[in-house]
């Protein structure tokens, strides 16, 4: 198989997964979405932080170059799911292989899921997606994000950086293309004293943090008019709960 049929294939098996999983996409960015070749001419667990760049209009990389491409699929409240999700699809893409491996491209695609329909979760997949492309990295659950901004560009927020965590929506966590496999990972948004905390808690920082979430309601959704968690009433309470479990979970692991 070449690498051109191994893009394909692996395009349309990811494209019937998103549909299985998320159902149609109300909208996508670039408009030219498509498999390979339908639209050529058209257009480790720590912090790590990253430039978002998108407040002045910058992105690193290009997504016009067929090595980097990415497309933003953007899914509308239903039922099961009210709220926005904003998925990317090009990370898992197999651009530098000619035959299936243990890992398809970068081995992951992101999500973000928003209270409301917004620009913000496109701008910040593309920043990170842009950063694993131009720098040959990749993130997993667990790795917390420093975004070196807050998360919206004309409105105030004290969400500052993210979580990257299993999505609920893509309960078996890894799935199979033609060209490997690869994981759909959510992006949580939090504040600068929930990424301290997080940070403060060893190895199990992120499930702590996202697990706190998870118990006041806020879930993987990330809303940037919130407030911290932390600064709830009675939240010491849930926080010995949480932490207690992850350090009976690691001795039960020793």
């Amino acid at each position: 198989m070449n690498n051109f049929d191994l893009l394909t294939s692996a395009w349309h098996a990811r494209n019937k997964l998103y549909n299985d999983l998320f159902g149609n996409y109300t909208s996508v960015y670039p408009g030219n979405y498509g498999p390979p070749g339908a639209n050529q001419g058209s257009d480790k667990q720590q912090s790590t932080s990253i430039e978002t760049g998108y407040e002045s209009g910058n992105e690193t990389g290009d997504p016009g170059l067929q090595d980097e491409h990415l497309a933003i699929l953007t899914y509308e409240p239903d039922p099961l799911r009210p709220y926005w999700t904003y998925v990317t699809a090009g990370l898992s893409s197999p651009w530098l292989q000619n035959e299936p491996q243990e890992v398809s491209g970068f081995g992951l695609e992101l999500l973000i899921k928003s209270p409301g329909l917004a620009k913000w979760p496109e701008q910040i997949l593309r920043t990170i997606a842009f950063y694993i492309l131009n720098h040959a990295g990749t993130v997993s659950p667990g790795t917390r994000l420093a975004l070196n901004n807050q998360i919206t560009v004309n409105t105030a927020s004290n969400i500052r950086n993210l979580l990257i965590w299993y999505a609920d929506e893509a309960p078996d966590c890894w799935y199979q293309l033609p060209s490997g496999g690869f994981g759909i990972f959510a992006a949580i948004g939090i504040t600068n004293d929930e990424l301290k905390f997080a940070e403060s808690q060893e190895q199990y920082g992120t499930w702590c943090m996202q697990e706190i979430l998870r118990q006041t309601g806020s879930s993987q959704i990330t809303d940037p008019t919130r407030e911290s968690i932390l600064q709830n009433k009675n939240i010491d309470s849930l926080i010995n709960s949480v932490t207690a479990f992850a350090r009976e979970f690691q001795k039960k692991r020793c």
